[in-house]
């Protein structure tokens, strides 16, 4: 009997550490941020040895990626306000948050990382990237269905026009992520169906 409990035991243990080295990671990003972030600080703080943490993640950057997807914020679709304009308004304030403060600094650090090793830039883009442009292109699609944009409108390229905005900003350019720049976007987009010669 006592060797049947062995195994589930072990994946007890196994379940405790993993989630111990993500707890650990969130509170190391939390004190230093995610440049200097190490996988010794992580196992520390999560009283693991480093081998442990390799089991698992191959580097720093996949551990901080599994806790940034793994997050609440992450998990929830963008709400229906029951307008396009409403919808986008929230998402743009939804997303600039989330670059702002600790999240945007782990952003930044994952997204040079995709530079440089392209082995993560296939995670990064798998496992944060395409999903979230997906909730954007659901939103957008419910846009599409209240007759707000053109039939012909290519939702994919427009979601890729709104990210490339906002990580342009976020990454290069020096200028505000706020309302201001949010409304001017919210406004093209609505203009493009006022000015499309396709007929309603």
């Amino acid at each position: 009997m006592g060797e049947q409990e062995s195994p589930a035991q072990g994946r007890r243990r196994s379940n405790q550490a993993h989630q111990a080295i993500l707890q650990a990671t969130r509170e190391v990003l939390s004190q230093v941020g995610y440049r200097d972030m190490t996988i010794e600080a992580i196992a520390a703080v999560a009283g693991v040895g480093k081998k442990t943490i390799y089991r698992w993640w191959p580097s720093k950057a996949a551990v901080a990626l599994e806790v940034l997807t793994t997050s609440a914020e992450a998990r929830e679709p963008f709400p229906d306000t029951g307008s396009l304009e409403g919808d986008l308004l929230t998402y743009f304030e939804q997303a600039f948050a989330g670059l702002q403060g600790k999240t945007g600094t782990v952003l930044s650090g994952l997204s040079a990382e995709a530079q440089l090793d392209p082995e993560f830039a296939r995670e990064f883009q798998q496992a944060f990237i395409v999903p979230m442009k997906a909730s954007l292109v659901a939103l957008l699609q419910r846009g599409l269905q209240r007759g707000e944009l053109t039939p012909d409108t290519n939702l994919d390229v427009l979601a890729d026009l709104i990210y490339g905005a906002k990580w342009y900003r976020f990454l290069l350019y020096p200028a505000p992520l706020d309302d201001a720049f949010a409304r001017d976007i919210v406004r093209l987009i609505l203009r493009l169906k006022e000015k499309s010669p396709v007929a309603e």
